[in-house]
């Protein structure tokens, strides 16, 4: 405020003795400033005040008729100037709200006519998966007692096939806003083998550490399954060549003060190319992807999110680029 008191009272001092147009000029690119330096229109109206007094001492007789038009034609400079300023600011405030809103509310409907069409496909997708499911149980049961060849393959249909029918209801969970109870899990062992049901279909192998086999959570085998799945082919996607999965029980003071209360964490490790903070910031965010065209929904992560969510869970994730991604799940050991 002294730097403009100081360019306010020198210009208004230039007018009153020359009755110049360049000071006036100058006074109105002040109002505009003050303004730009978010200074109310009070303040910027106090300027001439503090003016007057700077001319008094002066020896300038500010009370002589010419002397006060200037100086109240300094002052009309000054405020018009920073009145129309202000409304224009305001105007461009309020254009840009709309814009953010009207940008919320495509958002909202792309959401949900995306939200439509994935919960079509999954819906058809489950529908496809029923006879696959059901003839392989008939398959099973029609084979010799015993273990035959084909019975090992068999099993692993089914399997797949049951695994692909809770992700698809993960899915449709998620776009109906459903939640699906969880159920007491051991969660070193669910994590286990949910990762000897990964380790065939991924091109790169991880190394898999548990030290709590045995404390349980809420949660969901199918799901588990699910989020370890889209993790590591997360990592691979992202040019990992070594992935790691850990599991431990740590104290509840890594949740941000969350009292004593025990919790179990699910580290996924990999050293690939990991992410900018821009990118992470949006990574759980609802169809965001930064792969190309056709190669990614952006639904994994989200989905991700929403789960752990749904199991009173936390989600962190740390990345760098060149420096790997760690994604960190926790969850509240069960109790009783």
């Amino acid at each position: 405020m002294n730097s403009l008191l100081q360019r306010y009272t020198a210009g208004m001092a230039h007018y009153v003795a020359t009755a110049a147009e360049a000071p006036l000029l100058d006074i109105e690119e002040l109002g505009r400033l003050a303004i730009t330096d978010d200074i109310s229109l009070d303040e910027i109206a106090g300027l001439h005040e503090g003016a007057a007094l700077a001319l008094t001492d002066q020896g300038v007789p500010i009370n002589q008729p010419e002397i006060v038009r200037r100086m109240s034609a300094c002052l009309s400079a000054l405020m018009v100037s920073a009145a129309v300023a202000y409304r224009t600011k305001i105007d461009l405030l309020e254009q840009h709200r709309q814009q953010e809103r009207d940008r919320t509310e495509r958002n909202r409907q792309r959401l949900e006519t995306l939200g439509q069409f994935v919960g079509s496909v999954a819906h058809e997708l489950n529908n496809l998966l029923q006879p696959v499911r059901g003839m392989t149980e008939i398959m099973l049961a029609d084979l010799a007692e015993g273990r035959p060849p084909e019975r090992a393959d068999l099993e692993t249909v089914e399997a797949c096939a049951i695994q692909a029918v809770g992700v698809i209801q993960g899915i449709l969970a998620y776009v109906r806003r459903e939640t699906i109870a969880p159920q007491s899990l051991a969660f070193g062992a669910a994590v286990a083998t949910a990762c000897t049901f990964i380790r065939p279909m991924l091109r790169e192998p991880f190394e898999v550490v548990i030290h709590d086999q045995d404390t349980a959570v809420l949660a969901l085998q199918s799901e588990l399954t699910q989020i370890l799945l889209n993790l590591l082919q997360n990592a691979v996607q992202a040019g990992a060549t070594r992935m790691r999965v850990e599991v431990d029980r740590i104290g509840g003071d890594w949740a941000g003060g969350a009292g004593a209360r025990a919790w179990m964490r699910l580290r996924v490790i990999d050293d690939g190319q990991g992410m900018s903070a821009a990118v992470a910031a949006h990574a759980f965010d609802p169809y965001f992807t930064t792969k190309a065209t056709g190669q990614g929904t952006g639904l994994g992560l989200a989905i991700v999110r929403s789960i752990v969510v749904g199991w009173s869970g936390d989600l962190q994730l740390e990345s760098e680029p060149g420096h790997g991604t760690t994604v960190t799940l926790l969850l509240p050991v069960s109790v009783g």
